[in-house]
């Protein structure tokens, strides 16, 4: 097969059809302000995949894209004796204005790791507060690594913060 088109339409009424030549896709860049977020079907051309002669070799099959948002996060702490408090700030991508903002009232889970593993577990569960962050005491009583994983939504991806040590 040299050649194959998928053409797939949002809810919106947005189109965008691909034309893949020679094992190579191109490059696709979508505006946020023509697609919604959600689940994507792309439908195979019915002329399906075709050789050097433009014949049909092959029926192409839909393939599927899922359309989110970025999500990103920041973790902070301080440790004093056996306390550590952490401080952590949630943004999301707001196709409104383009730009990312702080995201109240999400739900993350702070995850630490011990020094010379590489399991992470769970340590509390917290939610941000109207500014997008949310604070944690803890008192381990030794060093660990840490960081906040951000569970998905329908219309943001998950994220996991870069990780610190205290």
């Amino acid at each position: 097969m040299v050649g194959g088109a998928w053409t797939a339409t949002w809810k919106n009424g947005y189109s965008l059809s691909v034309l893949c030549q020679r094992g190579k896709c191109p490059h696709i860049s979508l505006s946020t302000k023509y697609v919604p977020v959600g689940k994507v079907t792309w439908v195979g051309d019915a002329s399906g995949g075709v050789d050097e002669n433009n014949q049909k070799v092959a029926t192409l099959l839909p393939a599927y894209t899922e359309i989110r948002f970025a999500s990103s996060a920041s973790v902070n702490a301080g440790r004093k004796g056996t306390r550590t408090a952490f401080l952590t700030t949630v943004w999301y991508f707001n196709p409104k204005t383009n730009t990312y903002s702080r995201w109240a009232g999400r739900k993350l889970l702070l995850q630490y790791q011990e020094i010379g593993t590489t399991t992470w577990k769970g340590l509390a569960y917290t939610t941000t507060n109207a500014s997008g962050q949310a604070a944690y005491t803890y008192y381990p009583g030794r060093t660990r690594r840490y960081r906040v994983y951000v569970p998905a939504s329908t219309s943001v991806w998950d994220y996991y913060s870069p990780t610190i040590s205290r």
